[in-house]
């Protein structure tokens, strides 16, 4: 029996306030009418509008890369117009690959490779497959299935657990894999391993999925321009792995892993699994084009990476700014193009966010997601765009202070050999204090900003932010009592704080 994604039910989607779940292929005839796609956990969502991408640059022609930039853009533009996908080239690009969309076909299970049945001695287990289940040297999450009791996994889920593996397995030990001469255990981490991932949000689907496209002109790289489920044979594991090339082989065309699911008898779910490496040789650099790269001290370029303590907003400047902050920041690629959409879809676009906190190998610390206002027409105002940036870092240096005159106050109050904040005694710690004003201060940031942003008001803002800095540090001291000792170490160490933004503290609310 086979699990068909274009005709099974297992995208979770929303019309207004009615929820369904449906298939691949009402999924694009009826983008148009569809307000989201509500897959789960975040990392799958990622992973799965990047297939979704691809799918669409197909059947709208955005995927040329022989296009121009002045005429792709005049033909994204057409396509929105056109308010939906064309039904006869949904079906046309289906059609071309019968069996390919199917989840346990026998000789290519979607995103999968057959051959790990007899390349691989034994198989990874089905809690290897699902990265909050205990499998080895990981840890627990939320699922305490143990090996000793593996449970099978509904079909539709595993589409998720199988994207998630792809695109943020870890590197290290695997599975090991037997391929003519070559034989390994190990493998690399996948492309999107440890990122926060930005993809821009319309009123529909068929706008979301759109506006997400990557501009095919700048992915000329001569590479194989074919996802998975396209090309007409398996890829060679010991061979070189392919440069990307285009926007399928940009997006689909990087995995670091091989998976196989194995399927009940009734098809409708998932009862073990293969996992390991799929290439030994290095692969090829890439940008991808919904990442924020920043610099290392080197210059270097890197993605930015997740962290599950770090709201969105913080990284808001990051999505309006080629340069932003001491880090310089640069925008995602997908996000630049867009604002040539300024006279129709630009001012309604809003960013989610999808982060997946992790080490390079098996630590898995949390998933994330988040949503920004529609306000990405801000990078059209260079002066307002610097602004936003401006603001965001006042917010955090506030913060950096505050902690500094937090740590300072609990080391003169608890070190018995000195008084003035520099500690003597190497057991004396920062104590709790830091950690207590950040987890108060962040909480409350958030609603300054955006007001700030709302208002074009970034001076009362950077003012709200040295007063929320003083207000919990008074806050957090308070528990410190009356002693002498205690309220003269708190009042030296709160100046401090007004070193984070001297302009604002000359104000007369700060007099």
């Amino acid at each position: 029996m086979s699990y068909d994604l274009l005709t099974r039910h297992w995208l979770p989607v929303r019309t207004g306030d009615r929820r369904q779940t449906i298939g691949l292929l009402e999924l694009f005839e009826r983008a148009h009418e569809l307000t989201d796609i509500q897959p789960s956990p975040p990392p799958a969502a990622s992973g799965l509008w990047r297939v979704l991408t691809v799918i669409a640059a197909r059947v709208t022609g955005l995927d040329n890369v022989k296009l121009t930039a002045e005429e792709w853009g005049d033909l994204q533009a057409e396509v929105l117009e056109e308010g939906r996908f064309d039904p006869d080239k949904v079906s046309k690009y289906f059609s071309q690959h019968p069996g390919r969309f199917d989840l346990f076909d026998e000789r290519r299970p979607w995103l999968q490779d057959p051959r790990l049945r007899t390349e691989c001695k034994s198989s990874s287990g089905v809690n290897k497959l699902v990265m909050s289940r205990a499998a080895g040297n990981n840890q627990v999450w939320f699922d305490h299935t143990t090996a000793l009791t593996p449970r099978p996994i509904p079909a539709r889920e595993a589409v998720y657990q199988l994207l998630m593996q792809l695109y943020y397995g870890p590197s290290g030990q695997c599975t090991p894999r037997t391929v003519g001469a070559t034989a390994a255990g190990n493998s690399k981490a996948g492309p999107l391993r440890r990122t926060i991932s930005f993809h821009p949000l319309g009123r529909t689907v068929f706008q979301s999925l759109v506006a997400g496209i990557p501009p095919a002109y700048e992915y000329r790289t001569g590479g194989p321009d074919l996802a998975p489920w396209e090309a007409d044979e398996l890829p060679n594991p010991r061979g070189v792995p392919p440069r990307p090339g285009g926007i399928a082989g940009l997006l689909t065309g990087r995995f670091q892993h091989a998976v196989l699911l194995e399927r009940s008898p009734d098809s409708e779910s998932v009862v073990d699994a293969w996992i390991t490496w799929a290439w030994r040789d290095a692969e090829f650099p890439a940008k991808d084009p919904y990442l924020v790269y920043q610099q290392s001290k080197e210059g270097t370029a890197y993605a930015r990476q997740a962290d599950a303590s770090r709201a969105l907003w913080r990284d808001f400047d990051s999505l309006l700014l080629e340069d932003a902050g001491d880090e310089h920041r640069c925008r995602p690629v997908v996000l630049g193009v867009i604002e040539d959409l300024r006279e129709t879809l630009l001012p309604l676009l809003r960013v989610r966010a999808f982060g997946f906190e992790q080490d390079g190998q098996t630590r898995d610390k949390e998933w994330t997601s988040g949503l920004t206002p529609a306000l990405l027409a801000l990078a059209r105002e260079p002066a307002v765009a610097r602004a936003v940036s401006d603001l965001r870092q006042i917010a955090e240096r506030t913060q950096a202070h505050m902690r500094w005159a937090l740590r300072d106050a609990w080391i003169a109050i608890n070190d018995p050999s000195n008084g003035n904040g520099k500690p003597q005694r190497k057991d004396v710690s920062e104590g709790p204090w830091p950690a207590q004003g950040a987890a108060r201060y962040w909480r409350r940031a958030e609603r300054i900003f955006w007001q700030a942003v709302n208002d074009r008001d970034f001076d009362a803002g950077a003012r709200r932010f040295l007063r929320l800095g003083l207000d919990v540090y008074d806050e957090v001291t308070d528990s410190a009592g009356a002693m002498p000792r205690a309220k003269r170490a708190i009042e030296l160490k709160r100046g401090l704080i007004f070193k984070a933004h001297p302009t604002a503290a000359k104000s007369k609310e700060f007099a």
